[in-house]
């Protein structure tokens, strides 16, 4: 288990880059600072003006809609996030940034890669489900969707930039390698992704296949992060997906719907929700859970193939 060829090894770069933090805490109180982080951010932004940044933008039409989804509804909660963790990092653990993951080596290859691998896991559900015959194109307000709704889509698309790269600060740059260092590489694996599931506990449409899948997702992500040796490529792949689902697709994410235009917007059949989702997208199948499976088999492999 000292080899870095172990998927449970400490001496894989995440881990042992957080090894000169001056402080590192344990497992119970690292799961409270993420509770309290996710809670007290929310009641900030209920309490003062910050939650209402880009209320008032001029923009108008669709892309006024995608801007304030993506500032406001993304970039605002999901950046306060990832500044809470930098500063903790930098103040109270007392190490560089860079230690959370973010090796400077190759680091928009890194991204792209992570990025296009999200898009294209994403795309296999899609491809699955048409040839089951189990999804249709929705050609109903076309003003909102396809050509028309383009720029808006990549819009959007820097919102789920901030917001995939934020939840992958939290749960895998700070959470999986604290835990992982601290006590071991496996309690950090279980912790991180089962904390990921529990975080979308609120979001509508969850039962038991949705949160086994965001499970799976976390487990998928953490062995990702080992295997790169860093987060980049996750924080690529996360966002992908989540862009991907929502607005390439136009898919519930995680039970919410899409904002800020579609550019292929499909329905899946009724009664197939075991398979597709459902109301709660993607991530609620069993498709789902066959591509994120088939993903942590193959990182076992390349890890231990390493």
């Amino acid at each position: 288990m000292g080899k870095e060829n172990s998927v449970l090894s400490k001496e894989n770069r995440i881990f042992s880059l957080t090894k000169e933090s001056r402080y590192l805490p344990n497992a119970f109180l690292a799961i409270i600072i993420i509770i309290i982080v996710l809670f007290g951010i929310d009641l900030v932004l209920f309490l003062t003006p910050l939650g209402n940044i880009g209320r008032n933008i001029s923009v108008e039409g669709l892309k006024g809609e995608a801007l304030f989804f993506s500032i406001n509804g993304l970039g605002v909660r999901f950046g306060m996030y990832i500044l809470t963790f930098f500063a903790w990092v930098k103040f109270i653990e007392k190490r560089p940034l860079y230690t959370m993951g973010f090796g400077k080596d190759s680091f928009f290859k890194k991204y792209f890669r992570g990025f296009i691998l999200g898009f294209l896991m994403m795309g296999f559900c899609v491809i699955a489900f048409t040839v089951m015959g189990l999804v249709r194109i929705d050609v109903s307000n076309p003003s909102i969707k396809g050509f028309n709704a383009l720029g808006s889509v990549f819009i959007v698309l820097m919102g789920w930039m901030i917001q995939g790269a934020s939840e992958e600060i939290m749960i895998r740059g700070w959470l999986l390698p604290v835990i992982g260092s601290r006590h071991n590489v496996a309690l950090g694996i279980f912790i991180s992704s089962t904390l990921f599931g529990a975080m979308h506990l609120l979001n509508a449409n969850i039962n038991i296949l949705p949160m086994l899948n965001l499970i799976l997702f976390g487990l998928f992500a953490a062995l990702y992060v080992i295997w790169e040796g860093g987060i980049w490529g996750i924080c690529g792949l996360h966002s992908a997906w989540n862009w991907t689902q929502g607005n390439v697709f136009g898919i519930e994410v995680s039970g919410n719907l899409p904002a800020g235009g579609i550019l292929i917007d499909l329905e899946t059949a009724q009664g197939s929700e075991l398979i597709t989702g459902g109301l709660f997208g993607i991530e609620g199948g069993v498709v789902c859970s066959i591509v994120l499976a088939l993903g942590i088999i193959t990182l076992v492999f390349l890890i231990k193939r390493r």
